[in-house]
C-alpha cells in the first residue's frame, strides 16, 4: 500500500507538468497568446511520462495505474482542435510502443479512447468558458474517465479470480479520490496562470495607452505658447513645460527641467528673484482658494500669471496645483498703441476742423491784400507779393493736411491708368522746361482698366513727379513708365538725382518729415494714403548717386488678367 501510495504521488507530479509549464511561459504576458500550444505539448510530454511510470498495483492483471487522463484532457481541451489532434494522435502512437501483453488491453479498454471525440466535441465550448465552468467539464470528464477505468479494473479481478476485499476497495478510492483532487488542482493552477497573464496583459496594455495619452498631453502643453508649471501638494515641483523653460533661460540660460523638477516651489522662485514669495498664488490655490490671477512686470516684459488647484476626484483633497504665465506684453503695447491711435485720431478730427476754419479767414486776407496792392504805391508791390506767397503756401499745406487727416471713401470709377498720364504730361512738361529738365514716357503696350478716383490719381502723379524733379538738377531726366507684373500693373517715376541715404529711406512717409528747406512733409505721406485707398502698395527703390524709383502697385483683377494674355498672344 505505501509504494503504491508513493507512486501515486509520483503520478500527481507528472499530471501537474502542464500547469508549472503554463505558469513559466505565461510570466512574459505577451505569450498568452500562444499559451495553447505549450500547454498542448507539455501535456504529451506528461502523458508520455505517466505512461512510462505507471505502475502495476495488481500483479496478478497486465492493467497499469496512471494519471494520463489528466495531461490528455488537458492537452486536447486547451490544445484546440489542431493540438489536441496532434495531441491524440501522438497518444495513439506511443500505445503501439509499450509491451504487446498491455497493447492487447489498451485500444478496447483505454478511457482515453472512448473519451476523445467528446473531448473534440466540448472544444469549442470549453475555449468561450468561465473558470469555473472549464472546471466543471474537466471535473465532469475525470469522473467519467474514472468510472470507466475501475469498471474495467473489476472486471479484470474478477476475471483473474483476485480476491475483492477491503484493501482493494480502499486502495480504488484512495487513488480516485487523488486523481480527481489532481484533476482539479491542475486546472486551477492553469486557470490561475492564464488569468494573472490576462490581467498583466490588459495593465500593460492600458499603462502604454495611458503613457501614450500623458506623451501627448505633454506635446501639447509644450507647444502652447503659455508658460505652465505643476506642482504637489508640498509645493514640490513636478513638472514644467519648454514655454516656462525659455522664459527662465532668460534670467539664467542654463536653467533646464532636470534643474527645476523636485525642488521647492517658493524658494526656488525666490531664489530666481522671478516672482515675490509673499502671496504666491500657487500657495494661496493649495491653501483652498479658488482661482487666482494677476498681472506681473518682469524687466521689459508683461505676464498674466494664473494658479488653479488639482483635486482628487473622489475624495476632494488637494494633491497639487498648476501655475500658467502667459506673456501679453504685445497685447498690452498694442493697446496703448490703439488708445494713442483713437486720440491722435480725434486730434487729427479736430486740426482738420480747425484748419477748414482757417482758409476762410485767410482767403478774407488775401483778397484785401490784393486790392492794397491795387492802392500802394509801386516800390510796396513786391512786399504784397511775398505776403500772397507765403498764404498760398500756407493754403496749400493746408489742403494737403486735411487731404491726409480725412480718412473717407473715395468713389472710383474704370479708367485707363494711361490716359491719366497722358492728360497731366502737359504740365508735367511745363514744370520741366521751367527747370530745364526732360520728361519722358515708357508706357506699356496694352493694360488694362482700373478702378480708380482720377483726381487723386493725377494729385499722386504730379507730387511723385514734382519729388522727382526737385531731387534733380539742371538737365535731370525724369521717366514715367508702366508695366504689367505678377498680376499687377505698376506705375514707376524714376528720376536721375543723387538718390536718397539708407537712414532716411524709412523715414520718407512720415507726416512733416522732409529735408526740404521750404517743405512741408505731407507730400509723400498724402501719397501713402492715395495708394492705400485704392488697396495698392507703393516702394522705394534709391541707390546715392544714381537716383530714385518710386513704384506704385495696383492688383489686376481676374478678368483684366486674361484680356492682357490674350492681347500678348
Amino acid at each position: 500500500m505505501f509504494v503504491a501510495l508513493k507512486e501515486t504521488v509520483l503520478q500527481v507530479f507528472i499530471a501537474y507538468i502542464p500547469a508549472f509549464s503554463c505558469q513559466l511561459y505565461t510570466m512574459k504576458p505577451e505569450r498568452i497568446s500562444k499559451s495553447h500550444i505549450n500547454i498542448g505539448v507539455f501535456s504529451s510530454f506528461s502523458v508520455l511520462l505517466c505512461m512510462m511510470l505507471s505502475f502495476y498495483y495488481f500483479a496478478e492483471t497486465a492493467q497499469p495505474f496512471d494519471f494520463r487522463l489528466i495531461p490528455y484532457m488537458l492537452g486536447i481541451l486547451y490544445g484546440g482542435y489542431r493540438i489536441g489532434g496532434l495531441v491524440s494522435a501522438l497518444y495513439f502512437f506511443m500505445l503501439l510502443g509499450f509491451p504487446e501483453a498491455y497493447f492487447s488491453y489498451s485500444i478496447w479498454s483505454d478511457a482515453l479512447v472512448y473519451l476523445t471525440p467528446f473531448l473534440f466535441m466540448y472544444v469549442n465550448k470549453f475555449a468561450h468558458s468561465s473558470a469555473r465552468q472549464r472546471m466543471i467539464i474537466v471535473m465532469n470528464f475525470a469522473l467519467l474517465g474514472m468510472a470507466l477505468y475501475f469498471i474495467h479494473y473489476v472486471y479484470v479481478l474478477w476475471e483473474s479470480r483476485v480476491k475483492l476485499d477491503m484493501d482493494v476497495f480502499l486502495f480504488m478510492a484512495m487513488f480516485g479520490a487523488v486523481f480527481l483532487l489532481a484533476a482539479c488542482t491542475v486546472v486551477h493552477f492553469i486557470e490561475s496562470a492564464r488569468e494573472k497573464a490576462y490581467l498583466q496583459q490588459s495593465y500593460l496594455s492600458i499603462w502604454r495607452q495611458y503613457r501614450q495619452e500623458a506623451q501627448k498631453l505633454h506635446q501639447v502643453i509644450d507647444a502652447t505658447p503659455l508658460g505652465v508649471i505643476a506642482v504637489d501638494a508640498n509645493a514640490r515641483i513636478t513638472a514644467v513645460n519648454q514655454s516656462l523653460l525659455h522664459t527662465l533661460r532668460q534670467i539664467n540660460p542654463h536653467y533646464d527641467a532636470s534643474n527645476i523638477i523636485g525642488q521647492e516651489y517658493g524658494q526656488y522662485f525666490a531664489d530666481n528673484q522671478f516672482w515675490e514669495t509673499d502671496n504666491l498664488l500657487v500657495y494661496r490655490v493649495l491653501r483652498g482658494e479658488s482661482m487666482q490671477s494677476e498681472m506681473l512686470t518682469v524687466g521689459e516684459r508683461t505676464y498674466l500669471t494664473r494658479a488653479s488647484s488639482m483635486r482628487n476626484q473622489e475624495t476632494g483633497e488637494i494633491v497639487g496645483a498648476v501655475g500658467m504665465m502667459h506673456d501679453i506684453t504685445e497685447l498690452v503695447q498694442l493697446r496703448a498703441e490703439m488708445g494713442n491711435m483713437e486720440r491722435l485720431s480725434l486730434v487729427g478730427q479736430m486740426a482738420a476742423s480747425i484748419t477748414h476754419e482757417i482758409r476762410n479767414p485767410m482767403a478774407v486776407v488775401r483778397g484785401f491784400i490784393q486790392l492794397m496792392k491795387q492802392k500802394s504805391p509801386g516800390h510796396l508791390e513786391d512786399y504784397y507779393t511775398i505776403v500772397m506767397e507765403e498764404l498760398d503756401r500756407a493754403n496749400s499745406i493746408i489742403n494737403d493736411f486735411l487731404s491726409l487727416a480725412q480718412n473717407r471713401i473715395v468713389e472710383k470709377e474704370s479708367i485707363y491708368l494711361h490716359e491719366l498720364i497722358i492728360n497731366i504730361s502737359p504740365l508735367l512738361w511745363a514744370d520741366a522746361n521751367l527747370r530745364g529738365q526732360e520728361i519722358k514716357l515708357e508706357l506699356a503696350e496694352e493694360l488694362p482698366p482700373l478702378l480708380l478716383n482720377p483726381k487723386e490719381m493725377k494729385q499722386l502723379l504730379l507730387n511723385l513727379a514734382r519729388n522727382g524733379m526737385e531731387a534733380m538738377t539742371d538737365k535731370g531726366t525724369l521717366t514715367i513708365r508702366t508695366r504689367y507684373c505678377n498680376g499687377h500693373i505698376e506705375l514707376l517715376v524714376q528720376d536721375t538725382g543723387t538718390g536718397i541715404p539708407k537712414a532716411i529711406v524709412d523715414k520718407l512717409f512720415e507726416p512733416f518729415y522732409t529735408t526740404k528747406a521750404k517743405g512741408t512733409g505731407l507730400g509723400l505721406p498724402l501719397c501713402l494714403s492715395i495708394v492705400e485707398r485704392h488697396e495698392g502698395v507703393i516702394r522705394v527703390e534709391t541707390k546715392e548717386g544714381e537716383g530714385t524709383t518710386f513704384i506704385v502697385a495696383f492688383k489686376a483683377e481676374a478678368s483684366e488678367q486674361d484680356t492682357v494674355a490674350s492681347a500678348a498672344v
